[in-house]
């Protein structure tokens, strides 16, 4: 019922704009690209944070690297280990083997099986066998067959036999999982060292106070890092990289201020229109209702074009890594995969902070000018 009613208004309201259909389509396009730049932008900035605590929380609570005059150092498993066990409060420890390598396009990564940032990253992949590797979304491999080289202390050629899911891509984008015979030739770490000691925790919440008894504990000097400090220093790029998108938003907001003060200048240029349909028996709230129309016919189909082509460039993996080398200024990140928690809400108020003034601005100038009488109305012109 209520569908009929308005139906026939929202047909002449269609009618009405085919008859300036270039401003409809012009309306339409600077609706839709307004929506999309500020849109992408906010997804990016929290889809960005969102990842990353979701990646943040199966790390280690300690990381503790032996230090000398030179930098780092690698560490005697077994002195570390026993130093490590005498501290209250740890409940878990873990020999970590990783370091960074020449790779064909750069710097990459080399970890073993338990160097991963989190565990979860192995399940359904198949560890590598001597010569092989995994590798993340970013390596490629150089040589034919699929093979990899890798240079440090040592030069090696592995074939590369899996990939890391594209949804680990921020943690894994540049990793080489190798097993801990090759890792070791290529980094020169001898057997029964290692690269550094994850420590798990058995209150989270005690990661400040223990580090001062964990260096104590260490034979020699120490650097600890505890979670909640890389956490913070991954916040801080997804909030630097909100705060460049606020200046993204900016001009957005600026153009959103001209197309609602278009709107104001077009509907007073209606006036003497409005004059004659109130002469043919229109009602003010009929001039309003179709005006509304015509409104929400170009705006609708403009916001979900924005907001959709916003979402795909944010998280559908072969567009995301562009947009994030479009935003950040960063390195392309093929297939990235980013956390779509809190998605929703953006695109609610990204509906709301353009569509509501776009509407507002509709309804007070038509209701402004439809509530005028029809014989001055008629004589106000001009005729659009």
């Amino acid at each position: 019922m209520l569908a009929n009613r308005h139906l026939p208004m929202a047909i002449w309201a269609a009618r009405e704009i085919q008859r300036h259909p270039g401003r409809a389509l012009l309306l339409f396009a600077a609706l839709a690209s307004l929506v999309f730049l500020t849109a992408t932008h906010l997804l990016f900035s929290q889809a960005l944070d969102t990842t990353w605590a979701r990646l943040m929380q199966n790390a280690p609570d300690l990381v503790v690297r032996r230090v000398d005059s030179g930098g780092w150092a690698s560490l005697p498993i077994d002195t570390g280990l026993s130093a490590a066990r005498g501290v209250p409060g740890v409940i878990g420890l873990t020999p970590r083997l990783w370091g960074v390598v020449s790779g064909p396009e750069g710097p990459v990564t080399v970890v073993t099986a338990g160097s991963l940032p989190d565990s979860s990253l192995l399940d359904g992949i198949a560890p590598p066998a001597a010569g092989q590797a995994v590798v993340g979304q970013g390596v490629s491999p150089t040589l034919p067959g699929n093979r990899l080289t890798l240079t440090a202390r040592a030069a090696i050629a592995v074939e590369i036999t899996g990939r890391f899911p594209p949804d680990t891509s921020l943690a894994t984008v540049d990793l080489v999982w190798l097993t801990e015979k090759d890792a070791r030739r290529l980094l020169g770490i001898p057997s029964g060292q290692a690269s550094d000691l994850a420590v798990r925790l058995f209150r989270r919440e005690e990661e400040q106070a223990i580090q001062a008894d964990l260096a104590a504990a260490m034979p020699w000097p120490v650097r600890i890092t505890d979670r909640s400090t890389s956490a913070l220093r991954y916040h801080t790029r997804a909030v630097q990289t909100g705060a460049s998108t606020m200046l993204a938003v900016i001009p957005c907001l600026l153009a959103l201020l001209l197309i609602v003060t278009a709107v104001i200048a077009e509907n007073r240029g209606q006036l003497a229109r409005q004059g004659l349909l109130k002469a043919m028996g229109w009602t003010t709230a009929d001039i309003v209702r179709m005006q509304l129309f015509k409104a929400l016919i170009v705006a609708l189909p403009a916001l979900l074009v924005g907001l959709a082509t916003a979402y795909g460039m944010v998280f559908w993996p072969p567009l995301a890594g562009v947009t994030a080398m479009w935003i950040t200024g960063g390195t392309h990140l093929p297939a990235l995969a980013l956390d779509g928690h809190g998605a929703g809400l953006i695109l609610l108020e990204m509906t709301a902070m353009v569509g509501l003034p776009y509407l507002a601005a509709v309804f007070l100038t038509t209701l402004r000018g439809a509530a005028n009488d029809p014989g001055s109305a008629l004589q106000a012109g001009p005729w659009n």
